[in-house]
């Protein structure tokens, strides 16, 4: 792992540290000697205010922010929340990177989920050349909006004052960590513990959302976290990039493998009248070859394993609200 000297000996903030994502680079972290903080909502920090936000990087004066807080979840989480969530992360992201710049931070870090994507590309991979080319999908447009507002203020920030951020376009990320709760899991996770719990209660059938068609880029949370790493450590422009596996994968072909390596042996019974969401998202990954030479390397039965391994093992702690 060449890409951690550059954080050795260095001061790095993670906000979301203690999330799904960001608790996976802070494992990643602790192999190095580097000084880690992860701001905690239950310590009153609130990234939703700017005071809070200058107060505690001037606090921990860090030299690298990895910036993995967010507010979000599936298309059902989102449903109803559209305003609070658009706020929310807007504020957020653009708070958090205003008072980096404030206090000097020599590289801003920006974790940007897929969604913010155009969501209506007839293409077959999306390519950061894409990214302004559309709008985005019904279903998520708030919370994409908001991720996609926060490259156009690193952006501002650069031509402004010169401040140094990089912007990752994640793929859709799972593994073991996740939210499971209904309210707020994904499709992977969300497949996962209803095909468990039909297998561990003898139930004959499983309902999947929608069609089953739609595609989708799944990364294991593992290789994500590795990802952003070395994107931190080599990569310096200010456009976008992604950070993908290139490999589309469709809810049927999901649904599929999960059942075989569950062992369910009932009937899967797709849902029409639920929402597909955006019908095709996989993610071009020839610009992040070319600048990382870096490839994730988990198979995505070999990551369902794995996460299936430790929702079986974490079960209550998986499924709590």
């Amino acid at each position: 792992m060449k890409f951690l000297e550059y954080y050795k000996n260095k001061k790095i903030v993670v906000p979301g540290g203690n999330g799904f994502v960001g608790n996976h680079i802070v494992e990643i972290l602790k192999k190095i000697p580097c000084k880690i903080f992860i701001p905690r909502t239950k310590d009153g920090i609130d990234f939703r205010k700017y005071t809070d936000c200058l107060s505690y990087l001037n606090s921990k004066k860090p030299q690298i922010v990895i910036n993995c807080a967010a507010i979000q979840g599936g298309i059902a989480y989102h449903n109803g929340k559209q305003a609070d969530l658009f706020m929310d992360n807007m504020l957020m992201g653009t708070f958090l990177m205003k008072a980096s710049q404030q206090v000097a931070v020599d590289k801003f870090i920006n974790v940007v989920a897929g969604c913010s994507y155009p969501g209506y590309l007839e293409i077959s991979e999306m390519n950061e050349d894409d990214y302004w080319s559309g709008k985005l999908h019904d279903s998520i447009f708030s919370y994409g909006f908001a991720r996609k507002a926060s490259i156009v203020y690193g952006l501002a920030l650069k031509k402004q004052y010169g401040f140094s951020s990089i912007h990752l376009i994640m793929a859709n990320m799972f593994g073991p960590g996740e939210h499971f709760n209904p309210q707020q899991s994904k499709a992977l996770a969300g497949l996962i513990k209803k095909i468990y719990e039909a297998e561990e209660n003898n139930l004959p059938e499983v309902e999947v959302w929608g069609t089953g068609k739609p595609v989708r880029d799944w990364l294991y949370v593992k290789d994500g976290a590795e990802g952003i790493l070395v994107a931190g450590a080599k990569y310096n422009d200010i456009e976008p990039m992604n950070i993908a596996t290139g490999i589309g994968v469709s809810v049927k072909e999901l649904a599929e493998t999960i059942r075989k390596i569950i062992g369910y042996k009932g009937n899967l019974k797709y849902n029409i009248s639920k929402p597909d969401g955006a019908l095709h998202k996989t993610f071009g990954i020839h610009k992040m070859k070319k600048e990382l030479k870096w490839l994730p390397k988990t198979s995505i039965e070999s990551g369902i394993r794995e996460t299936v391994a430790w929702f079986s093992k974490n079960y209550k702690k998986a499924v709590a609200y």
